[in-house]
Formats: C-alpha cells, structure tokens, sequence
C-alpha cells in the first residue's frame, strides 16, 4: 500500500514520505491534535521495507508495518477536512464510499472558536472509493481508482457522469 495525505480540503493528495530530509525513519503519524475541544490519533510505525500494511490489534491500536506485500490497489490517505476560516461552512467527509476510517482525531483551533476546527483520519480507500470535501470556498470531490487519485469540483463532476450515462445509451432526447 501506498501512504498518502490530503492535509487540507482543495488540495491534491501527496504521497507521505516516511523518512526526513537526513534519512531518519518516521517513527509515528498523529491525526487531530491534543489539547481542550481535540482528541489525536497516534499511529506507530515500524518495520522496514518499501511498502505498508495495517494492522489492528486487540486494542483498537492501528499499527503501518513497513515491508514487502505485493500488489495493492487499496491505499491509506491522511485526510485532513478542515478547511479554514468561514462561521458557515461545515467541514468534514461527505458522501464517503469506499473508505473505511482506521483512526480519526479531531482539530479544534483558532481565536474563541472563530476559527473552525473538524476531523481528521487515517483511512483506507478501495479501488473505486470516493468523498468530497468542503474548502473554504468550494466543495471538491476526490476519488482513487486503485493507481492514482483524482480531484474535481461538483460541477466538473456532474458533467462527467453526464456524459458517462450518454455514453452508455441512457440519458432522454429533448
């Protein structure tokens, strides 16, 4: 499997590197942050190699083991689904299909509560798997087809499964 992060609404997925910049191994990944009105996930990681695996343990405790498994189309993705200052945005994972959350920890943030706060997960996303997330002025929906992720606005969307359903014969002559 591969790793990637989605560190805020609007951005492209990046895959997650899991050494620094002077090679020394990430021992762990949190999700949400610690502190009043937060809660934060903590993932260890352990082992060597080139891919990841997750495992659970009797705990709940969410373990990546880095080494060799093969061929995956599944991933996991770090999303972050705070998407900035706005009193009248909601932010979090909408109309998720296909990701099963792992770990979740929340972000709660800013000046008096004027600054939103919201979820954030470590999840795995199946071929196919789809959400949308809410920026701070826009929706975007994300997608992975089991090699690479895709990104695009509710109306980019619409038009593709349009066309998607004409292409198939559907659709009504006016």
């Amino acid at each position: 499997m591969k790793l990637f992060e989605i560190g805020s609404p609007g951005n492209m997925p990046a895959e997650v590197r899991l050494s620094s910049d002077d090679g020394t191994p990430v021992k762990s990944i949190s999700v949400g942050s610690s502190g009043r009105g937060r809660s934060e996930g903590i993932i260890p990681i352990v082992g060597e190699g080139a891919g990841l695996s997750a495992k659970k343990t009797e705990k709940g405790v969410v373990i990546l083991v880095r080494g060799e498994f093969g061929d995956e189309e599944r991933c996991l993705v770090i999303i972050d689904s705070v998407g900035g200052y706005d009193r009248h945005r909601s932010y979090e994972i909408f109309d998720a299909s296909g990701i099963e959350t792992l770990v979740s920890g929340t972000h709660a943030f800013g000046d008096a509560g004027r600054v939103n706060g919201g979820e954030e997960v470590l999840a795995i996303a199946k071929p196919g798997a789809t959400f949308r997330l809410n920026s701070k002025y826009a929706s975007h929906w994300y997608a992975w087809d089991g090699k690479e992720w895709s990104m695009e606005t509710p109306e980019a969307r619409k038009a593709r499964l349009a066309l998607e359903e004409i292409e198939k014969g559907g659709g009504e002559w006016l």
